[in-house]
């Protein structure tokens, strides 16, 4: 049986995302998975955070790299391409983004199995619920523009984009030492010129796009992007599934962008008001 790791991270700005995170882990069961946590900064991680999980990588950011910098803290300080290096000793490492929650366990199982079929699983944002977003987005786009130019941002966002929010690979993946180095060689680009977006998303996209690396897709079951389509709520099932026939289940919810926050309205014409928070969803269902 191969030994996998289901980590996250965050910092105090972003607890009570993984709070929910985790609890929605424990929920959905977590036998036979260590769960970690990458702990970014010098404030003191709470307690039931620390308990919640089997281990803590404490990254210190004295300087925070990130402050007055556009961009994420986390991808600046490249965690995601460091998880071996962070958590040694696993077979197969899935990362899910702090505004992410499971709501079944099937999800994290195929997304073990994907990651041994190709350098990395991925979802592509692809779905025909997402029918009303452009994919790409003009916003990524024109990341990649700033980045690489216009020539290969036209060239590449023709392939659709990798969501770097939900992946796993395994520990012999050559995805770890080209990512960084992809991002080392972004992370030059930004210092000469601090007004660029920094993205790991981007570069990791780009290494796909060119065929440095080797993609298995995931649906979109198992990292629903919450601004591309709005999920139905199933009371009898307590469960939220596609809206579109066969209302299949969500695995994984993912919280994208303002979606964290925005009130929604339950399709069942109730008027009923609704956020997509894990701890939202649970008092809904009465769990």
């Amino acid at each position: 049986m191969l030994k996998t790791i289901v980590a996250t991270g965050c910092d105090s700005a972003h607890y009570d995302l993984v709070a929910d995170l985790l609890a929605s882990l424990t929920d959905a069961g977590r036998e036979g998975l260590d769960v970690g946590l990458v702990h970014v900064g010098d404030d003191t991680l709470p307690p039931a955070l620390e308990s919640a999980v089997d281990c803590v990588a404490h990254v210190a950011d004295d300087e925070f790299v990130a402050r007055g910098l556009k961009g994420f803290r986390l991808a600046h300080l490249m965690i995601k391409p460091r998880l071996p290096q962070l958590f040694p000793g696993y077979d197969v490492y899935v990362w899910l983004d702090g505004d992410t929650w499971v709501q079944d366990r099937a999800g994290l199982d195929q997304i073990v199995y994907c990651a041994q079929q190709a350098d990395l699983c991925a979802h592509p944002e692809l779905d025909p619920n997402y029918f009303r977003q452009r994919i790409p987005s003009d916003r990524l786009v024109g990341l990649y523009g700033s980045l690489y130019g216009p020539e290969e941002a036209a060239r590449c966002v023709r392939l659709p984009m990798f969501n770097a929010g939900v992946f796993a690979a395994t520990a012999d993946s050559p995805l770890w030492a080209s990512w960084r180095e992809e991002l080392l060689q972004v992370s030059r680009k930004i210092a000469a010129a601090p007004e660029l977006y920094y993205s790991d998303q981007v570069p990791l996209h780009r290494l796909i796009a060119n065929g440095q690396l080797s993609a298995y897709p995931l649906r979109a079951t198992n990292n629903w992007l919450l601004h591309a389509a709005v999920p139905s709520v199933n009371l009898a099932r307590k469960r939220l599934i596609a809206p579109t026939v066969p209302g299949e289940a969500i695995n994984i919810l993912h919280l994208t962008g303002t979606t964290k926050h925005l009130t929604f309205t339950m399709g069942d014409g109730s008027g009923r008001q609704i956020q997509f928070r894990y701890r939202s969803i649970k008092a809904l269902f009465g769990d």
